[in-house]
C-alpha cells in the first residue's frame, strides 16, 4: 500500500480530494462516496448510518450529503449540529475520517442537485417519510404508483421542502493507510473554525500529528 508522504502536506484538503478521485477510478469500488455518518441525540446517544458524500469543497473544507431533513439524522442534526463521517476503501487500503459542525446547504444548491437525480429517486423522496414506521412495504410501493399517476408526462418534479443537503465542515480530518501486520499509518489534522459558517470561511491553518495504530 502507498504510504503518506514525508514531510506531510500542511493542508490535507487536496489529498482528501485525491483520495476520493482515486476511489472513483478504482475498479470494484461500487460507491466511492459511501460514508458512515454518526450523529447523536440530546442525551448523547449516537446513531450511525450510510449516506453518500455527494460533494467536496477543497477550497472551503466541507463535504455535502443529501437526505430527508425530518429523518432521525435530520432531527438530531437540528438539535446537535455536529457529526462524524468515515469512508473506507478496502481495495486501496485507505480510510478517511471527518469530524465537524454541520449546516444546512443553500436551497439553490439542493434544488440543483435534486434536478440531477433519476425520476424514480425524485418520486421516492416525495413519498417516503424517512425513519417513520410503516405497516407494510407494499404501502410504499402503492404511494409511488399513485405519485406516478398524478404526474403529467414530462413534468418537472420540484424538490420536496423536507429534502435537501447538509454541509459537514471539517474541523478534523484523519488519514489512515493500511500497513503490514496491522502497523497502520495514521495522521490527524485539526483546525479552528469560526462560530458562523454561513459565508466564506477564511483558510485556517491546520495542525497535524501522527498517531499510533
Amino acid at each position: 500500500m502507498q504510504r503518506l508522504s514525508d514531510p506531510l502536506p500542511d493542508d490535507p484538503l487536496p489529498l482528501v480530494q485525491q483520495w476520493l478521485t482515486d476511489a472513483e477510478h478504482t475498479e470494484g469500488v461500487r460507491n466511492p462516496g459511501a460514508m458512515a455518518l454518526a450523529t447523536a441525540d440530546g442525551r448523547g446517544r449516537p446513531s450511525v448510518r450510510m449516506v453518500l458524500l455527494r460533494g467536496l469543497s477543497s477550497e472551503q473544507g466541507f463535504g455535502v450529503f443529501y437526505t430527508h431533513r425530518g429523518s432521525r439524522k435530520g432531527r438530531e442534526l437540528g438539535a446537535l449540529p455536529w457529526a462524524a463521517g468515515a469512508l473506507y476503501w478496502e481495495r486501496l487500503g485507505r480510510q478517511l475520517r471527518l469530524e465537524g459542525p454541520v449546516t444546512v446547504s443553500p436551497e439553490a444548491e439542493s434544488d440543483a442537485y435534486f434536478a440531477t437525480r433519476p425520476v424514480g429517486s425524485q418520486i421516492n423522496a416525495w413519498v417516503s417519510a424517512q425513519s417513520e414506521p410503516i405497516a407494510a412495504y407494499a404501502e410504499l410501493v402503492s404511494r409511488v404508483e399513485r405519485k406516478k399517476q398524478s404526474l403529467t408526462q414530462g413534468e418537472r418534479i420540484p424538490r420536496p421542502p423536507h429534502w435537501g443537503g447538509f454541509r459537514l465542515w471539517f474541523a478534523a480530518i484523519e488519514l489512515w493507510v493500511e500497513g503490514p501486520d496491522r502497523l497502520h499509518e495514521r495522521v490527524r489534522y485539526e483546525r479552528s473554525l469560526p462560530a458562523t459558517l454561513n459565508g466564506a470561511v477564511p483558510r485556517a491553518a491546520w495542525r497535524y500529528q501522527r498517531l499510533q495504530p
